[in-house]
């Protein structure tokens, strides 16, 4: 029997994001389908279920980029010739349409609340950028409307787009039950804290790094990449950055080890639109993990981590504050280890893909016996 053939389409991210490959691309593959992924200038790998496509669009700058890089996934698009069409960036939108003006399904998958994102972009000159936080809103709003579908990662997301397409469904993007190992026993623990994700001004790295100035003896481990390579450069001068381990970015199964190597997992990201309202994926993956989290005092991050005694919240803007809770967690490990606990069952009951990819299947049904 032939399978359905499905597509996802990225302009951005890397072919191996958690949400795009591991989570809903491989679990569409486990249901049945046939599974395509177009990427963008990158070297991809493999994928049990899933074909991974690459295109190149060379460009000298942001502007370049976006054009020749989306049409260079359109024409891929046509030639893989699938039934539903699901794009993950906002540069997308006029291919999904050109996709649907060819008698193509099409879900438009949002990661984040992208009119907040843009009053936070520092290339965008400030005077401009709440007019043009506002014109993306509207546009965006428009176009969702015209979508076979859409799929928003956090409820809040969804709560604004939906009034314009019934068809709009939440899928968080917990971890799977199975993807962190649990180091239950605290002395064979060789990390102090670790943050995982993006490192930036607006996430709290300025106000992390200045916790370890405090007095202290933990060390901190950062995975991932920097926003830009000045920032890497000012922050390697700082005088405690001997402190720091930075490994970089790093493969899915190395992030689970160091998770599950450290003490503490970390998430201060400053008060910003898009964070306030919002839930970091890493927040459930240090829940996964059993292992406590130090995370900003945000009323939806603090009613998570409260309700569930699973860490400590703090002022992400107080370096003092942030080294309190470290410190505090580090010489009570019994407090700490059963704050762990406490965030790995509430995951396998809760917070886990399961839940998540049976609304993404049925999604798929809807849409295709529409």
């Amino acid at each position: 029997m032939n399978k359905t053939r499905i597509c996802h389409l990225t302009s951005v991210h890397p072919w191996a994001d958690t949400r795009i490959l591991y989570r809903e691309c491989a679990s569409l593959a486990n249901h049945g389908y046939e599974v395509h992924l177009i990427v963008a200038n990158q070297q991809p790998g493999e994928f049990p279920g899933v074909r991974i496509h690459a295109v190149q669009a060379p460009a000298r700058n942001r502007l370049t980029r976006m054009w020749a890089t989306t049409q260079a996934v359109f024409q891929k698009a046509l030639e893989v010739d699938a039934a539903i069409y699901h794009f993950h960036d906002p540069e997308l939108i006029p291919i999904g349409r050109k996709l649907q003006r060819k008698g193509k399904k099409v879900i438009y998958d949002v990661h984040e609340h992208v009119p907040n994102q843009i009053r936070t972009k520092y290339y965008i000159p400030a005077l401009l950028r709440p007019v043009i936080a506002t014109a993306f809103d509207l546009f965006e709003k428009w176009m969702a409307g015209k979508m076979d579908g859409v799929v928003t990662a956090v409820d809040t997301v969804r709560d604004r787009l939906q009034p314009v397409n019934p068809l709009t469904v939440d899928i968080n993007n917990y971890p799977e039950a199975n993807m962190m190992y649990v180091e239950e026993d605290w002395s064979k623990k060789t990390r102090d804290v670790i943050y995982v994700g993006l490192i930036n001004e607006i996430r709290g790295i300025r106000e992390l790094i200045a916790s370890l100035a405090l007095p202290g003896t933990w060390k901190l481990s950062l995975v991932g990449t920097f926003g830009s390579s000045g920032l890497e450069a000012e922050l390697a001068r700082h005088p405690d950055w001997d402190r720091v381990d930075y490994l970089g970015q790093q493969p899915r199964k190395t992030v689970a080890d160091l998770m599950a190597a450290s003490r503490i997992g970390i998430v201060t990201f400053l008060p910003a639109p898009n964070h306030n309202k919002n839930q970091p994926n890493k927040l459930f993956e240090y829940m996964a993990a059993g292992i406590p989290v130090v995370c900003s005092d945000f009323p939806r991050w603090k009613k998570l981590v409260e309700d569930r005694g699973c860490g400590l919240c703090v002022d992400p803007a107080d370096p003092a504050a942030i080294a309190g809770a470290v410190e505090y967690l580090l010489a009570h490990p019994d407090e700490a280890r059963a704050m762990g606990q406490r965030g790995r069952e509430a995951m396998e009951s809760t917070y886990n893909w399961a839940s998540e990819e049976r609304k993404l299947v049925d999604l798929y049904q809807k849409i295709l016996g529409a």
